[in-house]
Formats: C-alpha cells, structure tokens, sequence
C-alpha cells in the first residue's frame, strides 16, 4: 500500500493567516466604536447622577450647591475640553468646601465645548477670581431649581475625544439637559 501524505502548502498557510489577519482587523474597527460608544454612554450617565446628587443635596440641606465644570488640559496651552465636574456647598461665610470628589469623565470622552453643543460650557463663565477661567458654574438652588435662565435650554453634549470639528456635529454623543425650573437632568441619546 502506498499511504501518501497530504499537508499544506506554504502558499495556502499564507493565504489562510492573511485571511485570518482581515479578519482580526475589521473586528478590532468594530470593537473601537462600540468601546468608544460605551465610554460616551458612561460618560453622560456619570455626568447626570453627579447633577441629580447636586440637586438632591442642595434639597436636603437646604443650601446652594455650587457645579463646577472644569477644564483638566492634558498639557499647557491646550485647546480647553471640559472633562471633569465638582459640586461644591455655597456656605453663608463664603466659603465652598466640596461635596463630593471631582468627576472625571472617561478617557476617551469630552464635555463638547462648542456653544451650539453644550450651552452650559458656552454660556456660563466664571465671576470668581479663586478659580481658573475655564471653569463653568451654576447653581442648585434649596428649593431644588436652578440659577439658570428658564428661557433657554440648558445642556451638555459628550462627544468622543476625537471627534474635535466644531462645524460637525459629532457622530457619536449622548446630551445631558438640565430643566431650569426643577433642576432635573435627563439623558438623551440618539
């Protein structure tokens, strides 16, 4: 009997990792957007219950609880991202002790700083010589409402780090809008 082998040739073990290597590279694409998506979704749920904790503890307390929405630069003299928030108590001897440690928003996400965006950035510039320029701020006021004018809607767009043409709406965000009168944020995402 002659019992002939068969195996592969070097050609068809190529051919078959360069398939293989495609492959891997269209699911590493996918999977870049869809943690990319994740983190944008994280970032306007992480942004909504640091303003729902503001609101409810200027009602429990029955004080002024101060949001402070920064700008953490990766190095000087970088464009501003807002990236980060803090709430702080507004005490009647003028000082402002925080109520919680600052949010830091997920690394591949950023609090959009264009005016049609995310007004909240856009409009809100800080009075307050202790704090840095790019630093925005409202109020929660004890009844639970806003310092915030009623008239206008009042919201911040979470975009993808990369997406940084502010002529374009983003592709991937998510809005967290802050109702005025009640001081209640809601998320929406498309």
């Amino acid at each position: 009997m002659n019992s002939a082998r068969r195996s592969f040739s070097l050609l068809e073990l190529l051919f078959v990792l360069a398939l293989v290597a495609g492959l891997a590279a269209l699911s590493m694409a996918g999977y870049s957007s869809l943690a990319q998506a994740a983190a944008v979704t994280t970032g306007a749920d992480m942004l909504s219950d640091a303003l729902t904790e503001g609101r409810a503890s200027a009602v429990a307390q029955n004080t002024t609880v101060e949001v402070r929405i920064y700008d953490l630069p990766p190095h000087p003299g970088a464009i501003p991202v807002y990236d980060a928030l803090q709430l702080h108590w507004l005490k009647a001897d003028g000082t402002t002790p925080p109520v919680t440690r600052p949010t830091l928003l997920p690394a591949w996400v950023v609090i959009d700083a264009t005016a049609a965006h995310s007004p909240l950035i856009a409009a809100n510039h800080v009075s307050d010589v202790r704090l840095n320029s790019d630093t925005r701020v409202f109020h929660f006021l004890p009844d639970g409402s806003t310092d915030l004018n009623p008239a206008t809607n009042w919201f911040l767009t979470v975009r993808a780090a990369t997406q940084s043409d502010p002529a374009h709406f983003p592709s991937n965000w998510a809005c967290v809008q802050v109702d005025p009168t009640t001081g209640r944020a809601q998320i929406y995402r498309p």
